[in-house]
């Protein structure tokens, strides 16, 4: 875990982000601006060449480091084939406003924006990750709106997302598909497209829910660590991992059903001591509590990956006690389930109470393994 000195230079920086705020008040109409996103942009490339790799806070130990600053700074601090796994999900342009910061990835006009600022942190990471390890990118598409856009429809955010990860190095690996349930989706975002009452009044205009997406991209190279995931079996009786035959019968199809849609499976999961005890689907809702970290000032609610999708990947793609990154920390999903389950956690997080909340998530979660550890103590005696 390495610790990112807080310079005078990163005090500095701090008061010029405040002065900043105060001085230019981000409404939702100055986000649909071009010419402020322009003005915007350059500032923060400028001070991200000025002050390379400061943060505003961070908690430092054994098991954990958190930050408190942009993932692009964060980034710049750390050390080179450093991270072997790194899962996130990154702001969704014109979907979810996290805060008002003009480092905010999300505050910008157009997918073509976002990719263009994210293409700073994946140049970074791209330095950071381990030869031969794997960078997931949880997203969905976009959604165009007849005010906004002047017509209904998708925008492809999943396509370009490829494109820029694939031009600063990565390899494209593979994709998960997330199933969603599209009554939950259509009481929750109205969508028309949904809806019953569409359904009976022009089903011409009817359309399947979205699902989410996993990209699967990978660091060209040789893995210097082999993750020998595999549980003994019949075939390998001598194997010592930690997933069975049966979990990755389910873990490699290509779309993770939710637990309401689950074809031909069963419930193998709890053998494993998962932290999800079903662990026979994605449940929607099987996400870290959000409610201590909403501020007054926030326009709409955090986007929580679920558990159980983290909990896959980092079992199959990590050892114990190796890192696990996340460059949008949000209030520490990633991080929880990766020291639930021995490995080392790296997060970064621009909003004050996101971070705040996320170091006490991280704290939990050392809390209950090491109560399960004692547990366990207690039963072998």
């Amino acid at each position: 875990m390495r610790e990112i000195q807080l310079t005078p230079e990163g005090k500095a920086l701090q008061e010029a982000l405040r002065q900043w705020d105060e001085a230019n008040p981000l409404t939702e109409e100055e986000i649909l601006k071009q010419q402020r996103f322009a003005a915007q942009s350059k500032w923060a490339q400028e001070s991200l060449n000025k002050y390379p790799s400061k943060v505003i806070d961070q908690k430092i130990t054994d098991s954990y480091a958190a930050y408190h600053g942009d993932c692009v700074h964060v980034l710049r601090g750390l050390p080179d084939n450093s991270i072997h796994c790194s899962i996130f999900s990154p702001p969704f342009p014109l979907m979810y406003t996290y805060s008002n910061s003009k480092y905010d990835m999300g505050n910008v006009t157009s997918i073509a924006e976002m990719l263009e600022q994210c293409r700073y942190m994946m140049e970074e990471l791209f330095r950071c990750m381990v030869p031969g390890r794997s960078v997931f990118v949880h997203l969905t598409q976009g959604v165009a709106q007849k005010l906004r856009d002047g017509y209904i429809g998708i925008k492809d955010l999943r396509g370009p997302a490829i494109k820029m990860a694939e031009e600063c190095g990565f390899n494209f690996y593979g994709e998960i598909t997330i199933d969603k349930n599209a009554q939950v989706k259509s009481i929750r975002t109205r969508d028309v497209g949904l809806a019953f009452k569409s359904l009976v009044s022009d089903s011409a205009q009817m359309h399947s829910a979205l699902s989410d997406f996993v990209l699967h991209f990978r660091k060209p190279g040789e893995n210097p660590v082999p993750v020998k995931a595999g549980g003994a079996s019949k075939k390998y009786p001598e194997a010592k991992g930690w997933i069975t035959p049966e979990q990755w019968i389910l873990w490699a199809r290509p779309v993770w059903y939710g637990q309401d849609y689950l074809p031909g499976t069963s419930n193998n999961g709890t053998k494993a001591g998962l932290t999800c005890p079903k662990n026979v689907g994605i449940q929607e809702t099987d996400t870290l509590s959000t409610i201590t970290a909403k501020d007054v000032q926030d326009e709409k609610h955090l986007c929580a990956l679920q558990l159980p999708v983290i909990e896959r990947l980092v079992l199959l793609h990590t050892n114990p006690g190796e890192i696990v990154h996340d460059p949008f920390g949000g209030i520490g999903s990633t991080g929880y389930v990766a020291l639930k389950h021995r490995r080392k956690a790296v997060l970064s997080e621009l909003k004050a109470s996101y971070y705040k909340q996320l170091v006490k998530n991280l704290d939990m979660a050392l809390a209950e393994r090491n109560a399960l550890t004692l547990f366990e103590l207690d039963e072998a005696a």
